[in-house]
């Protein structure tokens, strides 16, 4: 599995991290301000035409902070995906002390595909709404990937709403040798949701066993360090966890909050606690990929 110390990461926490989070607080509070400013001037003109009725006047005032307040809106939807991708940037260059992580990329423009995602037969395929946020590429050891966090709903066969299928982050991995079998790991919480997708698995003549039997496939897979890793993030987090693997094809998806690196607009943003979220599902995930690299 993929280890890093805690001291090691506290030391880059602090001299990495806590000064991007400086800049970026005070981009945001002048952002906040610049706004707060426009919406007084738009009360102040309506007031002037209330009392002096100087109708050119006003609208001109308040035309011009439509025009602010549009561009200031603008900023701020960019200041969110701007966060979520400069603590993605030093992320990524923490991973990469790892000797084992190499040639770590990310594009916040590009997504994993539905197609790859439907490929995983995590999920039933009653996709209504797919939503991608940034796709990182590198490799662990000899094993590359595509990891992406997701947004997918599907509609509800009781109320014909829409309901989320998933949200996370899904990991694509490519072996470069083909593993013999196939296996589908998914968590009992989300049985019920995903019924259908085991029902379509083991009608393809697949064996349906126990999470909890010490002869499954999982315990040959992974190693004892990484699965007690899982399960202590599942006892912490509560959130549930995908794995499963075809021939040279890994996928693992992991649920987590929407837009965990982006800092909230209006209210306190807890650094500590989503950062160390986004490394402890990270480390799931480049832990499962060393494990087939050092195992297989």
């Amino acid at each position: 599995m993929i280890a890093f110390s805690i001291a090691q990461f506290q030391l880059f926490y602090k001299d990495e991290i806590e000064p991007a989070l400086g800049d970026l607080n005070r981009r945001r509070f002048y952002l906040l301000r610049l706004m707060g400013f426009l919406c007084l001037g738009l009360l102040l003109g309506m007031l002037m035409n209330m009392i002096f009725n100087v109708f050119v006047l006003t609208i001109l005032i308040i035309g011009a902070c439509f025009y602010g307040l549009f561009h200031v809106s603008y900023a701020l939807l960019n200041f969110k995906a701007g966060c979520n991708y400069s603590l993605t940037s030093l992320l990524m260059n923490y991973f990469s002390q790892a000797p084992d992580i190499i040639d770590l990329s990310y594009r916040g423009n590009e997504w994993i595909e539905k197609k790859r995602y439907l490929e995983s037969g995590f999920f039933p395929e009653n996709i209504a709404d797919y939503k991608g946020f940034g796709l990182m590429t590198g490799k662990v050891g000899e094993v590359s990937f595509d990891l992406s966090e997701l947004s997918v709903r599907n509609t509800s066969k009781i109320d014909d709403h829409l309901r989320t299928q998933f949200q996370g982050f899904f990991l694509n991995g490519k072996l470069p040798f083909k593993v013999p079998g196939a296996a589908i790991i998914w968590s009992r919480k989300e049985k019920q949701s995903v019924y259908s997708a085991i029902r379509k698995f083991t009608w393809l003549g697949a064996e349906n066993k126990d999470a909890e039997q010490n002869n499954t496939l999982v315990r040959s897979i992974l190693s004892e360090d990484t699965q007690q890793m899982m399960i202590r993030f599942y006892q912490k987090t509560g959130r549930a966890l995908y794995f499963s693997y075809v021939e040279n094809d890994i996928y693992v998806a992991v649920s987590a909050p929407q837009n965990l690196l982006s800092m909230p607009l209006f209210k306190k943003f807890r650094p500590e606690k989503s950062i160390l979220s986004f490394l402890e599902i990270h480390l799931i995930l480049f832990s499962i990929l060393h494990d087939f690299d050092f195992h297989h």
